[in-house]
C-alpha cells in the first residue's frame, strides 16, 4: 500500500514536495521509507492524487498522478451530539471514512459533554479528520463547522433535514430522501437520545423523523451507519 498526506498549498513548490516536521517524522520513524520509495499526496482541491518519489525524509519530487476515490454526489452534513473524547474521535473517524462533507458538532440537553471544545481539542479533531482522509483515499477532509447548540443548528441546517429518533416507528429514510435531494443534512443524538421538546424543534423546521431499526444503537454508531445508509438509499456508495 503507497501510504497518502495530506499538504497544503505552500508544500507544493513546483514539482516539489515539502513535508512537515510531523510529516517528516512518521516517514522516517514511523514507516521507515527511503528515498527511492513512493508516496501519494494530495491537496484537498485537485481532483487527483501526486504521486511523489522521497530524495529525503522531509523532501520528495512528483514522478506521475493517481485516481482517487471519487467523492459523493450528495452533500452530507452531519450534525452529531457531542459525546466523551474517544467515542466522538470515533465518529469524526467513521463520518470521514464513509463520505461526509463537512460535520458540525451539535450541543444537546441530555448529552454528557455540555461545553464546546477548547483551542486544542479542535486541533485534535482537525488531525483526526485528515489522518481518516488520509487512510480511506479520499481527496477532500471533511469541514469540521463550529459547536452549536441542537436549536441553532437546526435552524441553520441545509437542505433535507433528518432526524434519527429511537421513539419513531414508522418514518422510513427512503420516504425521508424522496424526491431526491443534492444535500442532506443529517441529526443523531447522544446516549439518552433527543427530548421530546428537541424533536418538536426539529418537526417545525421541516426535518423527517425516521427510525433505524428496533434494536437501540450506541451513539457512536448511529451517526456513521445513517450517512452510509443514506449514501445506499441514494444509489451514491460508488
Amino acid at each position: 500500500m503507497t501510504h497518502r498526506f495530506f499538504v497544503e498549498a505552500g508544500q507544493l513548490v513546483g514539482e516539489t514536495t515539502n513535508f512537515t516536521e510531523q510529516q517528516t517524522h512518521q516517514i522516517r520513524h514511523v514507516l521507515r521509507l527511503r528515498a527511492g520509495d513512493q508516496v501519494r499526496v494530495f491537496d484537498g482541491s485537485t481532483l487527483l492524487d501526486y504521486l511523489v518519489e522521497l530524495k529525503e525524509p522531509g523532501r520528495g519530487e512528483v514522478i506521475g498522478h493517481c485516481q482517487q476515490a471519487q467523492e459523493p454526489r450528495t452533500k452530507l452534513v452531519a450534525y452529531p451530539a457531542l459525546l466523551q473524547r474517544d467515542k466522538f474521535e470515533l465518529v469524526l473517524q467513521k463520518l470521514t471514512e464513509v463520505g461526509v462533507a463537512a460535520i458540525a458538532p451539535v450541543i444537546t440537553a441530555r448529552g454528557l459533554v455540555r461545553e464546546p471544545p477548547d483551542e486544542r481539542r479542535q486541533v485534535r479533531w482537525h488531525a483526526i479528520l485528515r489522518e481518516a482522509a488520509e487512510q480511506s483515499g479520499r481527496g477532500v477532509v471533511p469541514a469540521l463547522r463550529p459547536t452549536q447548540t441542537i436549536s441553532q443548528a437546526i435552524a441553520g441546517a441545509e437542505g433535507t433535514r433528518v432526524m434519527a429518533y429511537e421513539q419513531e416507528q414508522r418514518g422510513q429514510l427512503k420516504d425521508a430522501l424522496a424526491p431526491r435531494p443534492e444535500t442532506v443534512s443529517l441529526f443523531v443524538g447522544p446516549e439518552g437520545g433527543f427530548t421530546q421538546e428537541e424533536v418538536e424543534v426539529a418537526q417545525e423546521t421541516g426535518a423527517r423523523l425516521i427510525t433505524l431499526g428496533p434494536r437501540i444503537l450506541r451513539a457512536e454508531t448511529a451517526s456513521p451507519l445513517l450517512a452510509a445508509l443514506v449514501l445506499y438509499e441514494l444509489d451514491d456508495m460508488s
